[in-house]
């Protein structure tokens, strides 16, 4: 069992409450609920530990299950010993007598477990006490199992009495979520793979129980049930009727669900019957309705009677359902048909059944289903066979890309075009190549992309293949204007727009007309390039090329952020994301790339909150690269304010910088600024220059844009650590990367407010370096911080930082008036943003004095870096203790999280 209580801090509260309520004389109580094995035990547990922590008395009493006739007032004489009476009304008032004894000198809690096998009696004594609890200081908490209460058990009466009185708390358990589901995992002492994680995680449907015994019986992908977990969830469909378990084991064979119509024709019993059996069922807590269909309540239990089920008639069932899901079009029918098929061993009907799912995947926005189902039809498909097996790979491949799977797509485009070979057709190979192409460009793979595109236009010169040519040139517009070949870009993109008009269809440009508006934004006319992008928009639209549309948008709120419109860029981005969002693109470049850039423009604006809440929701399939580039997007805010858990993300990132350079400047600049604040001003140089060189390389451009702010992080630390490096050494590093970021910006014709901001830091850096160095004089240095100030004005973070170098500049000017303004605005804007982790603030916070000697010693440790565990460690008392100790500092501190602490602290040592 785990140690540690996971997935229930919502639960654990709301018992603690009724606790804290009982000890001040205020009537409480709980009903816990939940299905067996979710953790009504483990969490009744924590809270008993907890409870006696704080010198609570606390009484268990079980119920048991002894059949039909059970013992009456087990629980209590469990709870209370024997209670002495000659009648009913005297045990009653006996056991009343005994609750409030267990009060009387202390706050009690009596715990009841598993109701659901109460006799009446005990049922009847735990009515009377609920209704008696006033002045007790006695918390009175009932667990039960839910997927016991069938519709007619005799405790659901009882309930409704209970929860009638208002001081009687509803705590239900549900199952843990996936998130919570893996962190039981990883507290588990069996280690298990990445595979296996995510079959347990799946199969056990978030039952805390169902992942320990999984995990215990060491399950891979494929694995049975272990014997022991099979025969606890096969109970309830031994105590069905023949009729009844018969319909069920045909459920647990239908599928995951299955739609009442397939049913009835599967089982053959007329309406009345199959009506009257299936209420059996449910009422047996075995399956739940949805809609028209019939569900199991959990997975893992449809999979123990399927197992349960003789392989002969396994067989013919899964044959009976091909014949009768052959006729009907419900949705979901082909994807329930193509799994019946192949276990039936109907190869043809499990192909085409197939193909069909995918192809109405891809219309319910589900790509990741359309690559499952696209790929068991390329594993069946005979020579024979219709689609062509080149038209299959294009419909993978295209949900490959729209899944965010864009390795996989060229992988298998390109495994095609070698076994297609000679013997590809022409318009089969272009649509390849195109494939090919797309794929290539999305990973970063610029130079494959491009010869790809160059051979598929050698072979499309023809005037026939007109149609072609008009997306292949706006790929290639697109390519070249990554790869910073501007004219070449230009005159491909034109083309395309060109050959479209003269087939009377401009909507077939709209690829080509978004790489114009680029170019028209990079030469300083964001008006145009507004124009064309809404132009191109509308045509997306009327053409239904989703692609073109969320591409459009995404490169309208670019423009828009580009010109400092912060508000109209984050109306185009949430259009964009949610274009994705509907049409199952989120993790395509454009998806993922606008729910990264709206996340960028809240960073920049001051909305970190709500930046951070966005990035937090990554669904559990989203791909590896789209995680990382999500992931990453949140990394500067969350250096900021100390996220304890940003040095383990960034590690998670780095194998995929490869394919994505801004995952490259986004982690470097997050981990340039951590070093910086913690005074590592070598690390900060040397970071950032590998970061560009990475970059520069994979780009094949070293003057991209990003380099700017990187080099002037870079020469911050030389200016801070002047010192340290040494006087000349940093004038050296100083000057080379302010001639680094000369050169970029004179690389491109025009630069957004961002670069601009960046640059005029950078000068003020240069100049206060130099200053420090014996050169130049402090007026000029002032000036210069002053125009960073204003150049960063809508963007608080750095305004603030441009502000806190102000300060330092106008103090060696001998101002100290202006200099105290100066960063006490700059204090401001960190508080408002809950920046914790900033340059040079160590002030004594005014609760300082009221901390306890025990917990200075905690905040010492908190200042060492020490986690909860390794402080607990070294002083020799529990993990709890030195939360609750962890919380008083920061409540004293008036600290917003355990690094300002321990800042703080760090601060302190060094008086």
């Amino acid at each position: 069992m785990a140690r540690t209580l996971i997935g229930r801090d919502a639960e654990l509260a709301a018992l603690e409450q009724v606790v804290a309520d009982a000890a001040r004389g205020v009537p409480a109580a709980a009903v816990v609920s939940g299905d067996a094995g979710v953790g009504k035990t483990r969490l009744l547990a924590e809270l008993r530990r907890n409870a006696e922590a704080r010198a609570t008395r606390v009484l268990v009493g079980r119920c048991l299950d002894l059949g039909e006739v059970g013992i009456p007032y087990l629980a209590f004489t469990e709870l209370f010993g024997p209670l002495p009476h000659t009648t009913r009304t005297e045990l009653f008032d006996a056991a009343l007598v005994a609750l409030a004894a267990a009060g009387a000198d202390r706050p009690a809690v009596l715990i009841v477990e598993d109701a659901h096998w109460a006799d009446t009696s005990t049922r009847e004594l735990m009515t009377f006490l609920l209704s008696r609890l006033a002045k007790t200081r006695v918390a009175l908490l009932i667990s039960y199992r839910s997927d016991d209460l069938h519709r007619k058990h005799p405790l659901r009466q009882s309930l409704s009495e209970w929860t009638r009185l208002s001081y009687v708390r509803r705590v239900d358990l549900p199952a843990l979520d996936a998130e919570s589901s893996y962190r039981l995992l990883d507290s588990l002492p069996a280690a298990t793979d990445v595979a296996s994680r995510d079959v347990i995680v799946e199969r056990s449907g978030g039952n805390p129980f169902f992942i320990e015994e999984l995990v215990s019986a060491g399950q891979r992908p494929g694995s049975s049930i272990p014997p022991g977990l099979a025969e606890l969830l096969l109970v309830r469909l031994d105590a069905l009727s023949p009729t009844a378990k018969s319909v069920a084991e045909t459920m647990a064979v239908g599928g995951p669900r299955v739609a009442h119509e397939v049913l009835a024709e599967v089982t053959g019993l007329d309406e009345d019957r199959l009506e009257d059996v299936i209420r059996e069922i449910v009422d047996a807590r075995l399956v739940e309705t949805a809609d028209f269909y019939y569900v199991f309540r959990h997975a893992l239990l449809a999979e123990a009677i399927y197992d349960d089920v003789l392989p002969g008639r396994r067989a013919r069932l899964h044959a009976s359902f091909v014949d009768t899901l052959t006729e009907h079009r419900h949705r979901g029918a082909a994807a329930d048909l193509a799994r019946h098929a192949g276990l039936a061993h109907d190869l043809p009907k499990a192909f085409r059944a197939h193909v069909d799912a995918g192809r109405e995947a891809m219309t319910l926005a589900a790509p990741a289903e359309a690559m499952a189902h696209l790929a068991a039809a390329l594993e069946l498909r005979q020579p024979q066979w219709e689609p062509t097996e080149t038209a299959l790979v294009l419909e993978y491949a295209v949900a490959s890309t729209t899944a965010g799977q864009d390795l996989r797509a060229l992988s298998v485009v390109r495994a095609e075009l070698e076994r297609g070979g000679d013997a590809l057709s022409i318009p089969d190979r272009l649509d390849l190549l195109h494939a090919e192409a797309t794929s290539a460009l999305a990973i970063e793979r610029e130079d494959s992309a491009l010869v790809a595109v160059e051979q598929a236009l050698i072979i499309a010169d023809a005037e026939e293949f007109a149609p072609w040519r008009v997306h292949l040139t706006a790929l290639g517009a697109r390519i070249t204007d990554s790869l910073g070949r501007e004219d070449q870009s230009l005159a491909w993109a034109e083309e395309s727009v060109r050959i479209a008009e003269s087939l009377g269809d401009p909507g077939r440009s709209a690829d080509a007309r978004i790489t114009l508006a680029r170019l028209h934004g990079r030469h300083n006319d964001p008006a145009a390039s507004r124009r064309l992008l809404v132009r191109t928009a509308a045509l997306a639209r009327e053409s239904g090329d989703i692609g073109d549309l969320l591409r459009s948008k995404f490169n309208l709120g670019m423009v828009e952020f580009d010109d400092g419109n912060f508000l109209s860029a984050q109306e185009s981005f949430e259009e964009a994301v949610e274009i994705a969002r509907s049409t199952g693109r989120q993790w395509t470049p454009y998806g993922v790339g606008a729910r990264v850039q709206l996340a960028n423009v809240r960073y920049y604006s001051g909305d970190w909150t709500l930046a951070l809440a966005d990035l937090a929701r990554i669904e559990s399939a989203a791909p590896p690269l789209g995680s990382a580039e999500q992931l990453c997007a949140g990394f500067q805010i969350r250096a900021a304010i100390g996220d304890e858990e940003l040095a383990a993300d960034i590690e998670r990132v780095r194998p995929y910088e490869s394919q994505d350079g801004f995952i490259t400047i986004l982690r470097s600049a997050a981990v340039a600024y951590t070093a910086l604040c913690n005074g590592r001003f070598s690390e900060v140089i040397t970071c950032i220059e590998d970061a560009v060189a990475t970059v520069g390389a994979q780009w094949h451009n070293p003057w991209f844009g990003g380099r700017i702010r990187l080099s002037v992080l870079g020469m911050e630390a030389a200016r801070r650590g002047s010192a340290v490096i040494g006087a000349q050494a940093a004038l050296d590093i100083g000057s080379r990367l302010h001639s680094e970021i000369e050169r970029t910006a004179s690389s491109s014709p025009s630069y957004g407010w961002e670069s601009t901001a960046w640059i005029r830091r950078g000068e003020a850096e240069l100049g206060h370096l130099r200053l420090n160095c014996g050169y130049g004089d402090a007026a000029s240095v002032v000036a210069a911080w002053r125009a960073a100030v204003n150049a960063f004005a809508i963007q608080p973070f750095e305004r603030a930082r441009a502000l806190q170098s102000l300060s330092e500049a106008l103090e060696a000017a001998g101002d100290r008036s202006a200099s105290a303004h100066a960063a006490d605005e700059a204090i401001a804007i960190y508080d408002r943003l809950g920046a914790t982790v900033r340059l040079g603030d160590t002030r004594r916070p005014a609760g300082a004095d009221l901390l306890t000697r025990r917990e200075w010693d905690v905040l010492e440790l908190l200042g060492e870096g020490c986690t909860n565990k390794q402080i607990a460690e070294r002083l020799v008392i529990s993990v709890k203790t030195v939360s609750v100790h962890v919380s008083n500092v920061l409540t004293k501190l008036g600290a917003q999280n355990r690094t300002e602490a321990a800042r703080f602290a760090k601060g302190k040592s060094s008086e």
